[in-house]
Order: structure tokens, then C-alpha cells, then sequence
């Protein structure tokens, strides 16, 4: 079946969305060989792949993980990485922003691949413990409104393709796409923030494909995998099945007076120093570019239809100082757990 696939693609013709499950259901059982794997991820490469593609990757993906059962309303805020810009860690400061303002934010993330703190290294310079189990992240969730799903736990079964990824970096390949289209509470909205134009409708269409509610898909003019302070960004909305495409311009909510160098940082405990200033209320391009994220994000949850009113929500909960509270209680609860 697989030299089927490999045939396939060697042909130029992408495989099923079935095929591509069956496939990776098989890698995750160990019954492919790396050699081989490698082989399928650089024909893969090759040929191209959309929407079918990364939906039989994912399902397969989904289907092995570890899950977090929580009834609650969730959204996730996890991008692809690989900007190649190392801003201070955005999407948890805006994550930690948005679950003070009465929704819940599922966190699904991991340690550095691409930029110089990711968020589970931002999250332990701060003192978080990351190595929860499923309930602990239900305990957070219902006790604090996050939760953090640190990748590597929830994704054991990843083990079995480290050696293919290796052998083909610095070149990118579909894994790199699947973070977060594989949370592992099935959060049904989400904020996505890619590294490529190109790539921003395959995603969206494979959310559809996977059941998501409500979602932004994000790309800046000047690259972030982020929404941008400094200028556009391109927008996909999801509503249900409904796809909505727009540009997103900051000046439209703040008047930004910095660049984006004033957020570069070189490793986490820069980052830590950046996100904890937003938190103390410390005006400037990092606490503007925070709220814009997390206002975003309830929007995304349905908290209010207006980003104006949204964003009003983000700087009271910093003004009053919720945010530094919550990360003092994250860092709390986390270590009470054995």
C-alpha cells in the first residue's frame, strides 16, 4: 500500500486524504521504516500538498494523541512558527491577556524550533511547571481559565518521524503545518498565525475539514506570524463552513509610533522580561501588539463582535493588574501538582 503512495507521488499525483491517513497511522505504529518516511516527506515536498493532505495527517495525528476532555468553550492561539523574526513569545502574552476576560484559552505549544523562546520556554522561565497530565490541564482550565498543553506529552507518537524531520532541515515539511491543527482539546476555536501567504487557505480549508467553529488565520505584510502592529495583515476568517478574506490594519485601534525591532528578543528570559512589563502595564509596541492578539481571540470566542470592544476588555484587565495575578496563580497551581 505505501509503495502505492510512494509510486503516486513519484507520478506527481497526491495522495487521498485516506491514504495519507492510513499512512501515518502506520508510521505511528512503528511499520515504516525512516528511510522510507523520509522518502514520502521529500516526494510530499516535491509534488506539493493541500487541504486533503493535511487533513488525513492530522486526523491520523488527532487520533493518537493524548487527550484533555474539558466541556467548556475553548480557543487555542498556536501558530506555525517559523517567521524567522524571534519577537518576544506573542501569542502566550496575548493567550494569558484573553483568559482573564472570562474565556477559555486551551494553549497548545512547545519549546523553541524556529525563533529564540517558544512557549513552553517562556512559560517555564516564568516558574510555570509545563509537564502537566491531561486532568492537571482540565484543573488549570477550570481553576484559572488556561491551560497549557505542552506538545511532546500529548504527541508521543512523534517519536517515530524525529529522525526523517532531522534528515530533511532546515527544510520545512506537512509536520510543521499540524501543530495547530492537532489540539489536544479539541478546542473548536482558534487563532492561527502562519509563516507563509501561500499556505494561509490550505489551513483554512483543512479546519473546515476538522470541524472548527470559529477561526482566524493570520499573516503579516512584514511577516509575523502574528497580527501585526506595523503593518497589514492578512486575514481568514472561518465561521462554520463560511470562509471571509480581509486585510487587517492596526491603525485602525492604535497609533503605533515603533518597530518591529523594538520586540526582537534573543532568548526566553528576554522574552519573560518583555511579556512581564505588558503585564505591569508598561506602555508601548509590545503591550499594543499583546491586546491587539488577545483581542482577537475574543472575538474569536464569541465575547463580543466589536475588536474596539475587545480590545477595551484586554487593557482593563492589564490596568488593573489580572493578568500579573494570573501568572503568579498559573505558576502556583502548576507546581502543586505532582
Amino acid at each position: 500500500m505505501h509503495q502505492l503512495l510512494i509510486d503516486n507521488l513519484k507520478n506527481h499525483k497526491l495522495p487521498t486524504e485516506s491514504n495519507c491517513k492510513l499512512f501515518l497511522d502506520s508510521v505511528f505504529n512503528g511499520q515504516v521504516e525512516d528511510i522510507k518516511l523520509t522518502e514520502v516527506l521529500r516526494l510530499i515536498n516535491k509534488v506539493g500538498f493541500g487541504p486533503e493532505q493535511l487533513t488525513g495527517f492530522a486526523k491520523s495525528m488527532r487520533g493518537v494523541s493524548k487527550k484533555v476532555i474539558f466541556p467548556g468553550d475553548l480557543v487555542d492561539n498556536c501558530g506555525t512558527g517559523g517567521d524567522g523574526l524571534n519577537t518576544f513569545n506573542i501569542s502566550t502574552t496575548s493567550s494569558l491577556i484573553a483568559s482573564c476576560c472570562d474565556i477559555y484559552v486551551a494553549k497548545h505549544g512547545n519549546k523553541s524550533i524556529t525563533s529564540n523562546s517558544g512557549s513552553a520556554d517562556i512559560l517555564m522561565a516564568a516558574g510555570v511547571n509545563i509537564n502537566l497530565s491531561p486532568d492537571n490541564v482540565v484543573t488549570c482550565l477550570e481553576k484559572l481559565n488556561f491551560g497549557f498543553m505542552f506538545a511532546p506529552l500529548h504527541h508521543e507518537s512523534m517519536k517515530h518521524v524525529a529522525k526523517s524531520r532531522k534528515a530533511i532541515a532546515p527544510e520545512k515539511t506537512i509536520f510543521n503545518l499540524l501543530g495547530p491543527l492537532t489540539n489536544p482539546a479539541n478546542a473548536k476555536k482558534q487563532l492561527i498565525g502562519v509563516y507563509s501567504k501561500k499556505i494561509m487557505m490550505p489551513i483554512a480549508e483543512t479546519l473546515i475539514n476538522l470541524d472548527i467553529k470559529k477561526a482566524m488565520i493570520v499573516h503579516s505584510l512584514d511577516g509575523l506570524d502574528e497580527i501585526s502592529l506595523f503593518d497589514k495583515t492578512y486575514v481568514i476568517e472561518i465561521d462554520n463552513s463560511k470562509i471571509k478574506e480581509y486585510i487587517l490594519d492596526p491603525k485602525q485601534y492604535f497609533d503605533c509610533k515603533s518597530s518591529l525591532q523594538d520586540i526582537i528578543v534573543n532568548n526566553s528570559n528576554e522574552s519573560l522580561e518583555v511579556m512581564l512589563s505588558v503585564f505591569n502595564n508598561k506602555e508601548g509596541a509590545a503591550k499594543q501588539i499583546s491586546i491587539l492578539n488577545a483581542a482577537a481571540l475574543l472575538y474569536i470566542s464569541g465575547k463580543d463582535e466589536s475588536i474596539e470592544r475587545c480590545i477595551e476588555y484586554c487593557e482593563k484587565t492589564i490596568s488593573s493588574f489580572e493578568v500579573k495575578n494570573k501568572l503568579e496563580s498559573i505558576v502556583k497551581l502548576t507546581n502543586s501538582f505532582k
